[in-house]
């Protein structure tokens, strides 16, 4: 009798901690002053996008715990229901969506009613993105191609590439071919196929894109003619003025040259990471991290395992210092910088997370509870919440229990 009291108990216990972890918690949304906007319950939510943030709730069907999408407006009012099964990226961007209902196996892309605006079968689908100006990626049976924000296929399925355009062009191949060219947001050939794939290749906001020649790596302009080549190694990027270019086969001897293929930058190091917006890359010496700039010039001493340098996004550069046993990046040991490489200091501050483009990053006090700093490493929200999203259009995702 004993036993079956325990086992009864201990089954209770179970039952009572699987609906725990299943059901839904109170999540409220606050403003960038830390004031209540709306509560509600729900399994996950995710950032506003669009003026709407996707929702996940979960219910018990059946004697099942069933998960479902729908999305809600900053007022916390459901403008499409939850009849969702999946969502691509965070939702909404230029008013569409990609959906998965429960049990399809087509994607379907919605406008912000919820009118389902494709007809045909896509089993998988790209993200959306702003700057591609509605044109989206879908494919069928393994093969790529894109249809417009209304959901009319405008680029048949036959390709194999990028699914973003980069300053306006996506670098692409037809399906089981290995000659690669440039797609323009009509849906045109801008550049043909001529160019071997290099990597990721893309324009970028210097004009040029990496592709691949019979004479090696090669750099191109807009038009498709050849701009740089070199001797001296395997080009890997530009920007400001330089080439990046590693010159050994184990991807070492990094360097940059400038277009007259003379070295401003000497190959010295193990990596060399894309220029930032400020012209600062995160370059590697002997197995250690530091910053230099575009003359070479080093700006943060080469002591660390990495550094993040993504400020505008980020809000903060941050050195993650090298440790004898793997550590989870929040307890690893780092130093922070403000945008102009100044040291921040974090106070008893376990972590910073990025501002994900937005005013406001999150930070992890001592006791693990979060709350919010604005871009001058000010508290502004006091850190008072188990869990936090990043700030989105104004508004950010709190729980307190």
């Amino acid at each position: 009798m004993k036993r079956i009291i325990a086992l009864l108990a201990t089954i209770v216990v179970s039952a009572n901690l699987i609906h725990s972890f299943a059901a839904d918690k109170l999540w409220r949304c606050i403003n960038e002053q830390g004031q209540t906007v709306f509560e509600m319950k729900a399994k996950s939510v995710s950032e506003f996008s669009d003026g709407l943030a996707a929702v996940r709730i979960s219910e018990v069907i059946n004697n099942k715990w069933v998960y479902s999408y729908g999305f809600i407006d900053q007022k916390g009012t459901t403008v499409i229901p939850f009849q969702y099964d999946k969502i691509k990226g965070k939702g909404f961007v230029n008013g569409r969506a990609w959906v998965k209902k429960r049990g399809a196996s087509c994607w379907t892309l919605i406008d912000k009613t919820g009118k389902e605006l494709t007809a045909e079968c896509y089993e998988k689908v790209g993200y959306l993105f702003d700057f591609n100006k509605g044109m989206m990626a879908v494919y069928k049976n393994g093969k790529m191609g894109f249809v417009n924000a209304d959901g009319k296929l405008v680029v048949p399925c036959q390709y194999t590439g990028s699914t973003s355009f980069e300053e306006g062009l996506a670098c692409i191949a037809k399906y089981d071919t290995d000659l690669y060219g440039f797609m323009n947001l009509e849906g045109e050939m801008e550049i043909p196929f001529k160019f071997k794939q290099s990597g990721v290749s893309g324009f970028r906001k210097d004009g040029f894109s990496r592709a691949g020649s019979s004479s090696g790596t090669v750099l191109i302009d807009k038009q498709g003619n050849i701009v740089f080549k070199t001797s001296k190694g395997n080009i890997q990027g530009s920007g400001f003025g330089l080439v990046r270019i590693f010159t050994k086969k184990d991807r070492t001897g990094w360097g940059a040259v400038n277009f007259n293929d003379e070295w401003v930058i000497d190959p010295l190091y193990d990596d060399l990471k894309p220029f930032n917006e400020k012209g600062v890359s995160c370059a590697v010496k002997a197995g250690l991290a530091g910053l230099i700039d575009t003359t070479g010039k080093v700006l943060v001493d080469f002591k660390y395992d990495y550094v993040y340098h993504d400020p505008v996004k980020d809000g903060f550069y941050m050195a993650v210092e090298k440790t004898n046993e793997p550590q989870s990046l929040m307890n690893t040991p780092k130093q922070f910088f403000d945008t102009e490489l100044n040291p921040v200091d974090t106070k008893d501050w376990k972590f910073i997370y990025s501002a994900e483009g937005g005013n406001m990053m999150r930070y992890v006090a001592a006791d693990g509870k979060t709350g919010y700093i604005n871009r001058s490493f000010e508290v502004i929200i006091q850190a008072s919440y188990k869990k936090a999203r990043a700030f989105a259009e104004g508004l950010a995702w709190v729980r307190v229990e």
